[in-house]
């Protein structure tokens, strides 16, 4: 099992790094990608230690080959968002709603890519020197946050449809 783990670890991570990496679209102080979405579809595919790895170093490759001043904090921001999906979908699941329920991975994609909408924009603010500044990028972040959500939800339905996973054998 931990090899096979360890595999879609990879894979997924290099996934993350080629939609972040290639996949953008400029926005002020950075750019928009669907790297969240590939990071959210991992998190209901592998355990924690893995989703987490293959979301903050696919994102923090992207950044260190695109746009380097954001290396660190996105290393940062990329793992706290699995951490808090995987953290919503056990509590979620303890309260007696299923993991594999669509509105359970909804609501834990909802909160958890507010980590990155957030996180980047208080980065902005640090990295530039203003609030001002680090806001100027909150607008294409909130259309990137909602995008990603949708397409997470959509690659959910694929794989599911296409029985390419099994949410009933998953780990937390």
């Amino acid at each position: 099992m931990k090899t096979r783990q360890l595999t879609l670890a990879s894979l997924f991570t290099a996934l993350v790094f080629l939609v972040t990496r290639f996949l953008q679209v400029p926005i002020p102080l950075g750019y928009f990608n669907v790297g969240n979405s590939i990071i959210l579809l991992a998190c209901i595919l592998m355990p924690s230690p893995y989703g987490v790895a293959a979301g903050a170093i696919g994102s923090a490759l992207a950044d260190l080959t695109s746009f380097p001043i954001y290396t660190v904090p996105t290393l940062i921001i990329k793992a706290l968002m699995p951490v808090v999906f995987y953290a919503m979908t056990w509590k979620l699941k303890e309260s007696g709603e299923h993991k594999k329920s669509l509105k359970v991975h909804v609501a834990a994609a909802s909160v958890s890519t507010l980590i990155p909408l957030f996180g980047y924009t208080f980065t902005g603010m640090i990295l530039y020197g203003n609030f001002v500044t680090g806001l100027a990028q909150f607008p294409g972040l909130l259309v990137e946050y909602a995008a990603n959500i949708v397409l997470f939800v959509l690659l959910r339905r694929v794989f599911l449809s296409a029985h390419l996973i099994d949410l009933n054998s998953t780990v937390d």
